[in-house]
């Protein structure tokens, strides 16, 4: 990764955190101005369904941890779907409707956003796992 980082205390060496947070558009693409973060592209590509990819090579995706704010109370959730892990890893979210158990188009809406946070580790340094 090729940024000025402060460090994270961690048991586990070059560990990132990668926060950030987008609004969904309803069935429409997304509003680029609407995404918060750096190091990210996110783009919706389908129904109820949010591919993110990390624009830094070297990152390994070591954990993924993602919340729905939602200005009404609604039966949906995001799930984690497809994770690729390669040297710019892709995580695809989906947001989904408990009562048909299925992929669900979230509203344009000020107060609607899915927030993430990714913690990377440089894959360019050793190794630290396990015991």
């Amino acid at each position: 990764m090729k940024r000025n980082l402060a460090p994270v205390r961690a048991l586990v060496r070059e560990l990132i955190p990668l926060v950030g947070s987008f609004a969904p558009n309803g069935s429409s693409a997304l509003v680029a101005t609407a995404r918060k973060g750096l190091g990210f592209t996110v783009a919706r590509t389908s129904a109820g369904l949010f591919t993110i990819t990390f624009t830094d090579t070297q990152a390994d995706l070591v954990s993924f941890e993602h919340s729905l704010q939602h200005v009404t109370a609604r039966d949906v959730y995001t799930q984690m779907g497809t994770l690729v892990n390669t040297t710019t890893p892709v995580v695809q979210i989906r947001v989904m409707d408990i009562s048909g158990a299925a992929v669900d188009d979230l509203t344009a809406d000020a107060n609607t956003r899915i927030h993430f946070t990714a913690w990377m580790r440089n894959s360019a340094a050793k190794p630290t796992y396990g015991a």
